[in-house]
């Protein structure tokens, strides 16, 4: 067996999690028999999902008690294996059950159920580190499903010091460990808090509260102001002499109907309540063509658009086909996403900003041109993302087949907040501000959040090397711990064979839990 080039401690030796413990397949169930809440005689089930750095007990399913046997029922220093995902970040995750539990794990896991001679938290610790988790995935990876298989787990390698010193060791990473996740809670909390406050000024930007009002301006400055009903008739007229400006009409002209602010919150003096249609010029679907290839005209992904940001280098491409600058995005443009997968996502809205190339809009996305100096697209973005417009763009959202997804018509009577020009000029200005001092923050904290993560696979790298606490020369050699191990592993599998061969065909008692 290899380590990898590293030189282990004269009393330690390699072994393999083969020898060090038992390897349980998880519970295979069908679909049919799955409920998702517990009930009498309903087993909870672990899957790839619950696996963290520790596990969660959220989110579990539940099976029928008649298809777990004895020794699927997990026991305190078990540790429960991620074997197969689509994602090989997934494969290979583990994770120990420290605590008094009654349950299993499924058939996309592995269980490894250390034997008495080893101290399982440090078996435990060992496959929470980058030794593990690189070899893990070297083994696993596949081309569409990841999978770890049984003997894969059972021939990795790993380093195995004198049973006291294992003591020493998982007792010192605990130390370390403990005050590590400390202070990494702490910056868990500080980055929900920066998110709250985020929501906050958004909230605040929307009602009005984090600037001065026109209107209070104007008395106090003793002016007059164009206040937001007289914007927006501006804007309809406009909007109209365009239409009757164009040489080729049809039909008569339809005015862009207003919102019903029957169930809306009341707005702060100077502002009015408007459609995204009665504020813009263009609604439009995109280009509904399949990307293809790695030439041709740059399409935006729909992950390209997230709520207050555009994303141009989240590109396809599409042949270069004539007639279709109608679905070009230009400067100023704002991108709906049309259909995602996640409801949460349908509807959000962001800017483009910094375009330096012709760039298309799939079918998937609405593209919004606002009407010139009427109602900035910054401003709208805001709004559309936050209180009462998201929520009513939200309640909009259809599914069909697994797809969520709004329509140009959702998108065009969706009601906003618009105060004078002026006032959202100084919105804008004041929630990127803001905005820009939580993003620096959230920076700082993702970076201390990596480094703890270094942090965490420093400790774990040396005390695998036997360089975080010292050997004692009278510690039992680990040779002597292994040779002892394979021995009692052998003694019991011959006691198993022997049992076996005597209640073949009677069949066993079960000892088996009921659940609740």
């Amino acid at each position: 067996m290899t380590q990898d080039a590293t030189i282990l401690p004269p009393s330690w030796t390699a072994a393999s999690l083969g020898e060090a413990a038992d390897i349980i397949r998880g519970v295979t169930y069908k679909k049919a028999d799955a409920r998702y809440y517990p009930s009498m005689n309903l087993v909870p089930i672990l899957r790839a999902t619950n696996i963290e750095r520790y596990l969660d007990f959220q989110n579990l399913v539940f099976v029928p008690s008649r298809n777990v046997s004895d020794e699927q029922f997990l026991r305190i220093g078990d540790i429960v294996v991620a074997s197969s995902s689509g994602s090989l970040s997934v494969v290979g995750k583990a994770a120990q059950l420290t605590q008094e539990w009654f349950g299993a794990f499924g058939a996309f896991c592995l269980a490894l159920r250390p034997v008495q001679s080893i101290e399982s938290r440090y078996l435990g610790w060992f496959m929470q580190s980058e030794q593990y988790r690189s070899r893990a995935s070297q083994l696993a990876a596949g081309v569409n499903i990841n999978n770890l298989r049984r003997g894969d787990v059972e021939g990795i390698d790993f380093p195995l010091p004198p049973l006291a010193e294992q003591h020493r060791i998982v007792a010192e990473i605990e130390k370390q460990l403990t005050r590590l996740d400390a202070s990494v809670g702490a910056l868990r909390r500080a980055k929900a808090n920066l998110k709250r406050y985020r929501a906050s000024v958004l909230k605040a930007a929307c009602e009005g509260r984090l600037v001065p009002t026109e209107a209070s301006l104007a008395r106090s400055e003793g002016r007059e102001y164009e206040h937001a009903g007289q914007l927006l008739q501006r804007i309809l007229e406009e909007r109209r002499a365009r239409w009757e400006s164009q040489e080729k009409r049809r039909g008569a002209y339809k005015e862009p109907s207003p919102p019903d602010t029957s169930a809306l919150p009341e707005l702060p003096e100077g502002w009015a309540w408007a459609t995204v249609e009665q504020t813009s010029t263009v609604v439009r679907n995109g280009y509904a063509k399949r990307p293809v290839g790695n030439e041709g005209t740059p399409i935006l992904r729909i992950s390209a658009v997230r709520p207050l940001n555009v994303d141009l280098n989240a590109i396809r491409w599409v042949s270069a086909d004539a007639g279709l600058d109608t679905f070009h995005v230009a400067e100023g443009d704002l991108l709906f996403t049309r259909y995602n997968g996640n409801p949460q996502l349908v509807g959000v809205c962001g800017v483009v900003h910094g375009l330096n190339r012709d760039t298309l809009h799939p079918d998937k996305l609405i593209k919004v041109r606002m009407v010139e100096c009427g109602v900035r697209p910054e401003f709208v973005q805001i709004v559309a993302n936050t209180g009462a417009s998201r929520d009513f763009l939200g309640s909009r959202v259809r599914t069909t087949a697994g797809q969520s997804g709004v329509s140009g018509l959702d998108v065009k009577g969706t009601p906003i907040p618009v105060p004078p020009i002026a006032e959202q000029c100084r919105i804008v200005a004041e929630v990127d501000k803001q905005l820009s001092v939580v993003q620096q923050a959230e920076t700082t904290v993702d970076a201390s959040l990596r480094r703890a993560e270094r942090l965490r696979q420093s400790v774990l790298k040396r005390a695998f090397e036997g360089k975080l606490v010292p050997q004692d020369p009278d510690d039992e050699p680990a040779s002597v711990l292994l040779e002892r191990i394979r021995a009692e592993r052998e003694a019991a599998e011959a006691s198993a064979s022997r049992n076996g061969a005597r209640t073949r065909g009677r069949g066993r008692p079960s000892r088996r839990r009921e659940g609740t």
